[in-house]
């Protein structure tokens, strides 16, 4: 079992390492363009792989090779990669085709699998989609549903479109959401110009600003001004709200306007006119359309110029399959924010930007590593420190990732509710919740947020225990026809159908402990069918069955 070390880095390994890297990081600290030609970038690309980032590791973090080449089992590799890429645990059916093949590539090749999977996309989509959701205030009028965008998204990551060119589209659509998803970004921000300069720094470059709203930064180097120059680039852009459809919002140009950085010292007077400027320094002309300054925008916020960009990407991709960002919150690379293994996160960023922005090739190099593969410490004792530790940690699962390991586990049905038709009283009814909403709400979190400040709640457990759809499958009964009663029908030996049921839901074998318990309380219940549902309902509301291990 790899142990974890506190990072040090040897000359030899400044020599080595950081011949290519510390040039391009004074660069980018600078809102300079690496030095380093395209065809050589192409180059370091192409030799970037799972190998390379070991031997990063294992120089920055000063673990021996005997340590790293611990891995764990097979079987847990293809859950934790499982859950990581797909969003669930896999299925008896594809544990048995990876087992019976033999050959000694069978990992990198069940990686190719499951990112080649549509899941792969509809699993990220909903992690971009909660990164984006859980900061957007609700408007008053309409209820928001991110189903459009998130269809989209997945398309794109499916497609492994670039990431540079999807976050280009996000931040310049116009037009209906329900005919152009990527407009939910600025139409569920309601076009709020002091929001999206906000969330557009935050999301997409882990920038902080929106505290430098009303005043200097107090703990970063962020201007007001830099602030409001920011914010005139969504100046003229609007967002018609509807009344109860969040799809017929509507984004366009106003048409007109100039931006004004509010008069803090007397409200009533005229504020200072702001030509829209990004960070390093690029400026727009006043008097342009909308869509040009969007465009132009989101060109220098996707450059590869910028020192964020790609950065904040590969913190926030490592941070979800490792447990821990380089940087803690994900959403703040700030200078007063101590940079995890900063020279690791600088050589993966420069694969991402060489690739040009390839985000699977990313996914592959981090999941096919022996660091991603090592077993996973408890860390929980002492989780709220920033030791930069090289393995991966323990995580929870989103909560559309626990609806669809519950649909894997236990055939759970997304059933929702009959809408509530208006009335004088009550003109803009809530939205009925199906059974995926109410799983997502109660175990959805914001994944911007620090692992240590994600927790478990009382609501969590209460639905585990009382939602309707949820113990409907937790029936032995013949006539339910659940994936439990099928199990008890055709398995009359106790140990295989335990043995079967701890691989339907954890996706492992149970120890030797746990086959005894589970035996003697089959064997001593009144009814074997009781019985098994008993330990189906303690497998499901385990902190193992929502954990990533």
């Amino acid at each position: 079992m790899m142990r974890s070390r506190y990072w040090h880095c040897s000359p030899g390994f400044v020599a080595i390492v950081f011949v290519m890297t510390s040039a391009n990081l004074r660069a980018e600290s600078a809102g300079q363009p690496s030095a380093e030609p395209a065809d050589a970038q192409r180059a370091v690309s192409a030799a970037f792989g799972s190998e390379t980032l070991d031997r990063l590791l294992v120089m920055a973090a000063q673990f021996n090779e005997a340590e790293l080449s611990e891995v764990i089992s097979d079987d847990q590799f293809l859950r934790r990669a499982s859950l990581d890429l797909i969003g669930r645990q896999p299925t008896p059916a594809e544990f048995a085709t990876y087992r019976l093949d033999q050959t000694k590539g069978k990992r990198a090749a069940a990686v190719e699998r499951l990112l080649a999977s549509t899941e792969f996309g509809e699993n990220w989509a909903g992690y971009w989609s909660d990164v984006i959701g859980y900061r957007v205030p609700p408007p008053e009028l309409t209820f928001l549903d991110y189903t459009l965008f998130e269809k989209w998204l997945a398309e794109r990551i499916n497609q492994n479109a670039p990431w540079d060119e999807t976050v280009r589209t996000i931040l310049t659509a116009t037009g209906k959401v329900k005919d152009q998803p990527a407009a939910t970004f600025v139409g569920f921000h309601e076009a709020d110009t002091t929001r999206l300069a906000a969330e557009t720094a935050r999301v997409f470059l882990s920038v902080q600003i929106g505290c430098a709203q009303c005043h200097d930064h107090p703990f970063d180097e962020w201007k007001r001004q830099q602030f409001h120059e920011l914010a005139a680039y969504f100046v003229r852009a609007s967002a018609k709200m509807p009344w109860n459809d969040s799809g017929e919002i509507e984004v366009k140009d106003k048409g007109k306007g100039e931006y004004e950085m509010p008069n803090v010292a007397d409200p009533t007077k005229k504020g200072i006119m702001m030509t829209p400027t990004f960070f390093t320094g690029h400026k727009t002309e006043p008097g342009k359309s909308d869509l040009d300054r969007r465009r132009e925008l989101a060109t220098v916020v996707t450059s590869t110029d910028n020192p964020w960009f790609a950065k904040a990407y590969v913190n926030r991709v490592w941070a979800r399959l490792m447990g821990h960002g380089f940087y803690e919150p994900v959403d703040d690379m700030g200078v007063a924010n101590v940079p995890l293994l900063p020279e690791v996160h600088q050589e993966l960023t420069d694969h991402f930007r060489a690739s040009n922005f390839d985000a699977k090739s990313l996914f592959r190099a981090i999941v096919n590593s022996k660091a991603y593969q090592q077993r996973l410490p408890d860390h929980s004792s002492a989780s709220t420190d920033d030791k930069p530790y090289a393995d991966a940690r323990t995580t929870k699962l989103r909560g559309d990732e626990v609806f669809q390991s519950l649909v894997t586990a236990i055939n759970l049905p997304n059933v929702t509710p009959p809408k509530t038709a208006p009335t004088k009283e009550i003109r803009f009814p809530v939205p009925p919740k199906s059974t995926k909403d109410l799983v997502s709400e109660a175990f959805g979190f914001d994944p911007s947020l620090r692992p240590q400040d994600i927790s478990r709640t009382l609501g969590q457990a209460m639905l585990m225990m009382n939602n309707d759809q949820l113990q409907a499958q937790v029936n032995a009964k013949p006539d339910s026809n659940t994936a439990l009663s099928k199990l008890v029908a055709t398995e009359p030996d106790n140990a295989k159908a335990v043995s079967n049921l701890f691989q339907l839901v954890l996706a492992r074998q149970p120890n030797d402990m746990e086959s005894k318990i589970a035996l003697e309380h089959i064997g001593t219940g009144n009814s074997r069918g009781e019985s098994f549902e008993d330990l189906l309902w303690s497998l499901i509301n385990s902190a193992e069955f929502t954990t990533k291990r």
